[in-house]
């Protein structure tokens, strides 16, 4: 099999491109999106290696699986990037304190003629006889799903008092749900590779059940598959259109509160509501 990446593009929410946690690798071994998650223990400006924390995380990813022999299986992966984590970690530290950061990853593999979930980064492809999936986005999950609904009832609750005193613009710049679901949130990243419903993947050094990893065998032939990060509502198969939906989403609910609620507005200044990557791969 052969890899050839079609179209692709890696966004940061505030603007630098350094500033991003999403990142594309494309190799002639693997093409892979990885998406750095940091679970708020950057207070001080900690930067690990001169970076925020998490996109130190996806860097982390991004050199494992660099490094990963070109037919290890996807749960070989996995431990070796958790292995590879764990490492990089014991090298960050604030104030003596681990740094609670991990990635998730999509990755298509040239060996293997597999593609790879782990994690919050959907996969979409053409074939009929395969069921795609967007079901790896955080705004799908149901422990960051519960946590968009509630600041989504704070927010509606505070505009329907109809006094004036908010409006949406001040809502964009200064969210005040965000302290009500705090307790949210730890509670949803606390949930980080348990089982159950409620439980999902992440490479944050712990051990990752096999119940979130996802392997899809491609056929023989031709195809494209396209790869996403959850700065997007839904994946598309080109970037044009998966940028269209995400376009008339902040145009329609900037507040992201009725068509796509989630843990935070899209401020007027920033590029989205998180961080965004795309890519679209073709294989023979």
């Amino acid at each position: 099999m052969a890899l050839s990446v079609v179209e692709s593009s890696v966004r940061s929410r505030v603007g630098p491109p350094e500033h991003g946690a999403d990142l594309l690798l494309a190799s002639a071994h693997h093409v892979a999106l990885i998406a750095g998650f940091s679970f708020g223990t950057s207070a001080g400006g900690t930067q690990p290696r001169g970076m925020p924390p998490a996109r130190f995380a996806a860097t982390v990813g991004m050199a494992g699986l660099r490094d990963l022999p070109p037919e290890a299986t996807l749960r070989e992966a996995t431990d070796h990037l958790s292995a590879s984590l764990t490492s990089a970690l014991r090298h960050a530290v604030m104030g003596g304190e681990r740094l609670q950061v991990g990635f998730a990853f999509a990755a298509i593999s040239n060996a293997r003629r597999e593609v790879w979930q782990a994690g919050p980064v959907a996969a979409l492809w053409d074939d009929p006889g395969l069921e795609g999936t967007q079901g790896g986005f955080p705004g799908t999950l149901p422990s960051l799903s519960a946590a968009g609904q509630a600041r989504a009832l704070v927010i509606q609750a505070l505009l329907a008092q109809g006094s004036g005193q908010f409006t949406q613009t001040q809502l964009q710049a200064s969210d005040p749900a965000q302290a009500i679901i705090a307790p949210l949130l730890i509670a949803h990243a606390s949930l980080a590779n348990s089982t159950g419903p409620l439980g999902y993947g992440l490479i944050n050094g712990e051990p990752v059940p096999d119940e979130h990893l996802r392997v899809h065998r491609l056929p023989p032939g031709p195809r494209e598959i396209s790869l996403a990060t959850a700065g997007y509502p839904a994946i598309m198969n080109t970037l044009a259109a998966t940028e269209r939906r995400l376009q008339d989403l902040l145009r329609t609910d900037p507040l992201l509160i009725t068509r796509f609620p989630y843990v935070r507005p899209h401020r007027p200044d920033h590029e989205g509501y998180a961080d965004r990557a795309y890519a679209r791969v073709r294989v023979w």
